[in-house]
């Protein structure tokens, strides 16, 4: 059992030691689903690290149901630098099997083999031996591999076992397109933005064969969805400077927050602009429609890095853009937000 020795008090002969767990479950949680107006709250009880543990879940504005904080951490952020607020850090298509927790074991010799079904239901090391080395964590992987099987007992060669499954019934992992809604919805745009939407997002950093990098100034956030690079999944990513979903390596070490369907909001509780950007990959010039007026339009780099471009009449000029991935971030006049991913040629 994880446990936190607090105190030991001696009488005479006489010792008593205070044990508190680690993820103390609050009280009086009647598992009830939060209210349809965004930013409404609810709990859920579930186990988690063999220990009986309650979590804030909340409304967000694209309708679904979120857990309010991170997998492995003890509450909800109070600020961006709440570290018990940060959780453990998962690799992709892994799950609560206690390689996800900060001081978990580096070992630079991947499981045989390298996949879900090379763990025998799940140990404590965290496979991460160096940039894009063989023996990180199931780096062959493929864009047809998936993360939603429903216990340790389910994974497979291509399936990892879905760690928010354990929640309960209807709870699990975001897939890509969910978490750019959610970004969307909640006006996302950096991490202060984070902090202050219904979710709570705090910057918990990313963990590999250097140890945790970024904590307390980055978020890095895994999706169900595999990349379409081997070795990779998508994720969301958040700085000072910009919100955007990228591929990182499997091995990586990211912070899990878990989804559960709702429909009970109408589509008029929530609207999104249509946005079109073409032509998608582009050499010069991409145009962009949308159907609310648009404010500003800013590009970034794969490193988050903004890039000047000029906008104007419908029009981005990427031509002095280098040949790769880039993001557009496109503002409108109703206060959404809109990430679109390009390619430059």
């Amino acid at each position: 059992m994880n446990t936190l020795f607090t105190s030991i008090c001696t009488t005479g002969l006489a010792a008593l030691l205070l044990i508190v767990p680690k993820y103390a479950a609050a009280q009086n949680c009647t598992g009830a689903d939060p209210g349809n107006t965004p930013g409404s709250l609810g709990c859920v009880s579930f186990t988690y690290q063999g220990q009986p543990v309650t979590y804030s879940t909340v409304r967000s504005a694209d309708g679904k149901i979120w857990l309010r904080q991170n997998l492995g951490s003890t509450n909800a952020a109070a600020s961006l630098t709440d570290t018990g607020a940060y959780g453990d850090l998962f690799q992709w298509g892994r799950w609560d099997d206690g390689h996800q927790l900060i001081n978990s074991v580096l070992k630079p010799t991947a499981p045989s083999p390298n996949n879900p079904s090379g763990l025998s239901g799940g140990n404590t090391a965290f496979y991460s031996a160096g940039y894009n080395s063989p023996s990180n964590w199931w780096s062959e992987g493929t864009a047809n591999d998936q993360w939603t099987a429903g216990s340790p007992v389910s994974a497979t060669v291509s399936n990892g076992a879905d760690p928010c499954r354990a929640i309960g019934t209807g709870w699990r992992l975001p897939a890509v397109d969910e978490i750019e809604a959610m970004l969307t919805a909640e006006n996302i745009s950096d991490i202060s933005s984070a902090f202050a939407s219904n979710l709570k997002l705090v910057p918990a950093g990313i963990k590999d064969y250097n140890g945790i990098f970024s904590p307390g100034t980055r978020l890095y956030l895994w999706s169900s969805s595999p990349s379409p690079y081997n070795g990779s999944g998508q994720h969301l990513y958040i700085s000072q400077y910009s919100a955007l979903t990228n591929s990182g390596s499997r091995d990586g070490g990211m912070s899990v927050r878990c989804i559960k369907e709702a429909s009970s909001l109408s589509v008029s509780d929530f609207r999104k602009t249509a946005v079109m950007l073409y032509p998608n990959p582009t050499r010069g010039v991409l145009y962009l429609n949308a159907d609310d007026e648009i404010e500003y339009v800013h590009v970034t780099d794969a490193s988050g890095r903004e890039i000047k471009v000029q906008y104007a009449d419908g029009k981005i000029d990427t031509g002095n853009l280098f040949p790769g991935i880039y993001w557009v971030e496109i503002a409108v006049r109703n206060g959404q937000k809109i990430i679109k991913k390009i390619i430059k040629n």
